[in-house]
């Protein structure tokens, strides 16, 4: 087993649940990628690590994936030839890895503008690189990027509360806060309540939004491309799932953490691919019918 692939297993992920849909080739560059970007947020991350050996371990990363720099065996190996092997673009995860860097000083977002552009680089970015290591077209992106938002809006809810606490981060926006009468001593503190419970439900409508636009760029693919993103659209079903739960409970994000038992991900990998299918239309049936009879 390549050290790409004991990372991704070992992270037990909704992604890296949802991979078991590809076809081998394409599961393996894809724990390639999910190894990669395991590994750039764990820099942020774990502890035992002064700023300036974080700064450091991220500008190692940028060399790898613009292959500028000899690797390492292993890992470093692994994602290198990936980007080769596939001529990758490193522009989107050159953003993650800003993204990344961002948070090893964290600074609370003032606007929704600003939010979103931290999860375009840390969540859409990788969808964009995803995409193309799925095997889909150019024609993905858009379906990548709103996905993104969505799936990264959902992890800042459940979080919301981690974030605050171990982390020192707060992603919701200083102005939604504002207008909620919501502070970030609230979040620390875990304070439940009516401002609270509404800030959350303002922030999921944003998530909504974007599964929803989501949802109709895929349905707008080719069958190709849908085939090819299976594993995506199965993304968007646990994650929504998520945040459906967290909407049924009012947000009690402070008391316990949402999550899908594998039994579920795995009925919505089935649905995903189930719906990915391009079935005969009702004229298209009649035909097959009659040229069956005819044959007869």
């Amino acid at each position: 087993m390549s050290e790409a692939d004991t990372i991704t297993s070992n992270a037990k992920s909704n992604l890296a649940f949802t991979l078991m849909d590809l076809p081998e080739e394409r599961r393996c560059n894809m724990a390639r990628l999910y190894a990669f970007c395991r590994i750039v947020d764990d820099v942020v991350d774990e502890p035992g690590m002064t700023e300036n050996e974080r700064h450091a371990a991220l500008d190692r990363w940028t060399q790898v994936i613009t292959c500028t720099v000899e690797p390492t065996p292993g890992i470093e190996t692994e994602v290198q030839k990936l980007m080769q092997d596939l001529q990758l673009d490193p522009a989107p995860l050159l953003e993650l890895i800003v993204g990344c860097r961002g948070d090893i000083t964290p600074v609370q977002p003032k606007t929704r503008h600003e939010l979103l552009q931290y999860a375009y680089r840390v969540a859409a970015c990788v969808g964009i690189t995803s995409a193309t290591v799925m095997g889909a077209s150019p024609a993905a992106k858009e379906y990548a990027i709103a996905l993104g938002y969505a799936l990264q809006l959902v992890n800042i809810l459940r979080d919301v509360a981690e974030d605050c606490r171990e982390h020192g981060r707060v992603y919701l926006p200083a102005n939604d806060m504002e207008l909620f009468g919501v502070t970030v001593d609230d979040l620390y503190n875990q304070r439940y309540n009516y401002r609270t419970r509404q800030l959350l439900a303002y922030e999921a409508a944003l998530a909504e939004k974007y599964f929803c636009e989501a949802e109709e760029l895929y349905q707008a693919l080719s069958v190709e491309d849908r085939n090819a993103l299976i594993p995506a659209q199965a993304m968007s079903l646990i994650y929504h799932n998520v945040l459906e739960k967290m909407q049924d409970d009012e947000y009690r994000v402070f008391e316990r953490r949402y999550s899908v038992n594998n039994f579920r991900k795995l009925w919505y990998l089935l649905r995903a691919r189930i719906g990915s299918f391009e079935f005969p239309s009702v004229a298209e049936w009649g035909f097959l019918y009659s040229e069956k009879k005819d044959s007869q």
